[in-house]
């Protein structure tokens, strides 16, 4: 299996996430954040925010992901939050194509009507596409007005995106783009940031990186976005 490099271009919204934080650390990177807009947030939405914040940051400790990063800001006066990671992981194929069909199809009867799973193709290569919603978070009873847990709905994106042999012969990997917000009142607003992020990734032998300027496994770089709405 041959090495690859991705790369892609981001909105300067989002902004790395720090692996391995405990909850302490995360909250004092989530206030700080927020104390760089000048904002005035609730203690019980920064609760919110660090909980989604160190989860994330758990999950890269854990697994290893090519990037990571996070988004809370306001869109038209409302606060709002998501989370991004880009992944890589070995798969075995011959053909993205008939790898997309598979997974498209698998995806669908695994969430049934709970997801729109369909195939696309990006400039990268082909892709299975899985949107979803799930009351995958809980609010607190403490922070209820009825005393009892509530959920609070998550909206998800996932890119599957096997990467092609005429990007990196020998190839056998999939990249997985993950996006995901307890802020489901702006999934348009994100989706507009999120299409050209798909549109913008790039493959290509990790062996030709290196032979340029040091390269890190997933190479970002700022795109200009829509900050003025969000910030």
């Amino acid at each position: 299996m041959s090495a690859v490099q991705v790369s892609f271009e981001i909105s300067p919204i989002f902004q790395r996430i720090t692996s391995g934080l405990d909850p302490e650390r995360a909250r004092a990177e989530v206030t700080a954040r927020l104390h760089a807009q000048s904002a005035a947030v609730p203690d019980e939405l920064i609760d919110e925010i660090t909980a989604e914040y160190q989860k994330v940051s758990t999950m890269l400790a854990d697994t290893g992901v090519l990037y990571s990063g996070s988004c809370f800001g306001q869109f038209d006066g409302d606060w709002s939050m998501g989370s991004l990671t880009i992944g890589a992981q070995p798969l075995s194929y011959r053909d993205p194509e008939v790898a997309i069909a598979g997974m498209t199809k698998i995806l669908a009867a695994e969430h049934g009507r709970h997801a729109d799973v369909s195939a696309l193709t990006l400039p990268c290569g082909q892709a299975t596409l899985a949107i979803r919603q799930s009351p995958d978070l809980r609010l607190p009873a403490e922070f209820s007005e009825s005393g009892e847990d509530l959920p609070i709905d998550v909206a998800q994106l996932q890119a599957f995106i096997p990467v092609p042999p005429s990007s990196v012969p020998g190839a056998q990997t999939l990249v997985t783009v993950t996006f995901s917000t307890p802020s489901t009142d702006h999934w348009a607003d994100y989706c507009a940031l999120l299409v050209p992020l798909l549109n913008s990734m790039r493959f290509r032998p990790a062996q030709e990186a290196e032979l340029g300027a040091p390269a890190p496994e997933a190479a970002p770089s700022v795109a200009g976005g829509p900050t003025a709405a969000f910030g």
